[in-house]
């Protein structure tokens, strides 16, 4: 059976494991897997950027945290009810979208040509400012302590709260991917191949920067959103430049470039992490888990340095070259040579 056949064999299944999954697991594995079904829209949002366009934004976690707080002081301020639901969801899609726009004016100075180092500075700058705006303003987010609030009541239900994160992965999953395989999509991978061909061949590098920026943004924000829900929580390390590199762990572990990728660097993190944690109450050396978690990552990156999806792939592409070689190989006639000779 080849790989197109059962490709959507083993996604079916998978698809089907994870709508029983809530059924057969407890309270603290089913928040897990739904954090994870966020956090990987998250990831793959950093990947649009870094392994599709060839940004480093280190200021990504502002679009993340700015989405879980903008949804946390609305339904605080304004209650649960269905507009304020509304209102939520629009005012963290226009927040990100305004500071992709107002960053990426900065970041892509002129014709899009800043520098990475540039750009990641500056994406780092304004990622502290808003890090730091959050703390100060303590009558909304209660600056460091973190900020409880209420949610609508269709996502207070734990079990549908995980069906509503699954469904939220999937959907989030097709439209990105549509957007990567757009002839908008294939100029940000000529522009992160060869950024000054690009240009040359006419195409406005900025302009479709800030397209890229503006569309991570937008899903960034829609995972912080989500997770406003699930985790009912909001607090300044949502922000911090840490998370942003939670985002790159996830998509460096899963595989660059892949989209795919961010999903299962994701999920390989959160359930190494948990794990890890889980084990401190099983020998004292555990309580310094991220020392093995460091080890763990480290072996990863040496041993699959295009990721977990990048080692598939490639595995995959051997794979088939392996059997168009035989297939060749068969239709040879046994002498090895298909030339006849003439009367």
């Amino acid at each position: 059976m080849t790989s197109k056949r059962w490709l959507p064999v083993l996604y079916a299944a998978i698809f089907a494991l994870l709508l029983v999954l809530p059924h057969a697991t407890g309270v603290m594995t089913r928040e897990l897997i739904g954090r994870i079904f966020i956090l990987a829209v998250f990831g793959m949002s950093y990947d649009i950027l870094r392994g599709y366009t060839g940004i480093i934004n280190l200021g990504h976690a502002a679009f993340f945290g700015g989405g879980t707080y903008v949804a946390g002081i609305i339904f605080t301020r304004m209650g649960t009810s269905v507009p304020a639901l509304l209102l939520a969801v629009a005012l963290s899609l226009a927040f990100a979208a305004v500071l992709a726009l107002v960053m990426g004016q900065f970041a892509f100075r002129n014709d899009g040509s800043g520098g990475v180092l540039a750009c990641a500075m500056i994406t780092l700058a304004f990622g502290e400012i808003v890090r730091h705006t959050a703390e100060t303003f303590r009558q909304f987010t209660q600056g460091a302590d973190g900020l409880t609030f209420p949610i609508p009541d269709m996502f207070r239900d734990r079990i549908m709260m995980y069906y509503w994160a699954l469904l939220f992965l999937v959907v989030m999953t097709l439209l990105l991917r549509q957007f990567i395989n757009s002839p908008t999509g294939r100029v940000l991978q000529a522009i992160r191949d060869n950024e000054q061909r690009a240009r040359f061949l006419g195409y406005d590098v900025r302009k479709y920067k800030l397209l890229a920026l503006v569309t991570a943004a937008l899903a960034a924000a829609s995972a912080g959103f989500m997770f406003a829900l699930l985790t009912r929580f909001a607090n300044t390390d949502l922000l911090s430049v840490q998370n942003t590199l939670n985002a790159l762990l996830f998509t460096i572990v899963g595989g660059t470039g892949t989209l795919y990728g961010a999903i299962v660097g994701t999920a390989f993190v959160q359930l190494v992490q948990s794990y890890l944690l889980e084990l401190r109450g099983v020998h004292e050396i555990f309580a310094r888990w991220q020392i093995f978690f460091g080890a763990i990552y480290v072996l990863v990156v040496l041993y699959m340095p295009l990721g977990m999806v990048g080692a598939f792939l490639r595995l995959q592409g051997r794979l088939s070259h392996w059997r168009t070689q035989r297939a060749v190989a068969a239709n040879r006639t046994p002498g090895g040579n298909n030339t006849q000779g003439g009367d």
